[in-house]
């Protein structure tokens, strides 16, 4: 993305506005994304918090062109979440799935409003019935928007297995909902 480049140039040439202009664009979709492997919020927002840490101490580690800054960015994440479920050892017993809250436009009636927020709910939930890998791959291609190949780098996969694990877990999900339907 080029507007994440001119940013970085921006804060690599001493400017913190580039950093926090990145910051406001990513912060949220890396919460929810670790959120989906840790299950926890409050510690999906510290280690979101340790990734931006990690980024802006360490800035002369990302190469522009090399990969996107989202791909990056992510990378050391979902790193931080793998460090923290093997350092932690435990069962997380919270269960805690985030909706985007939508605000209701002007010409849209209260009835739809409402039935979007169904038809959003059902989706997540039946997202989280499906076994982890399935979540975050869907979480990174259709939430956050990843091309394929930089999802893959962010799950230490090759392209050819998150295609194959994309594949099955919209698979999954449709019969997931399918199931509900019928």
């Amino acid at each position: 993305m080029l507007e994440d480049e001119k940013d970085y140039s921006v804060f690599l040439a001493g400017d913190n506005a580039g950093f926090e202009r990145l910051v406001i664009r990513y912060k949220d979709g890396l919460i929810y994304y670790l959120n989906k492997i840790i299950k926890n919020i409050t510690i999906a927002e510290d280690l979101a918090q340790d990734a931006f840490v990690e980024v802006y101490v360490h800035k002369e580690r990302f190469v522009p062109g090399k990969a996107s800054f989202k791909t990056y960015l992510y990378t050391i994440g979902h790193h931080k979440a793998v460090d923290y479920v093997r350092k932690s050892n435990r069962e997380v017993l919270t269960d805690f799935y985030q909706e985007e809250e939508t605000a209701m436009s002007g010409d849209q009636s209260p009835e739809v409003h409402l039935l979007e927020q169904e038809g959003k709910e059902e989706l997540y939930r039946a997202l989280d019935g499906l076994k982890e890998e399935y979540q975050r791959i869907l979480v990174l291609t259709e939430l956050e928007g990843m091309k394929l190949k930089d999802a893959a780098k962010v799950m230490g996969k090759t392209e050819a297995q998150a295609k194959v694990l994309a594949h099955r877990a919209r698979k999954a999900l449709l019969l997931k909902l399918q199931s509900k339907l019928g």
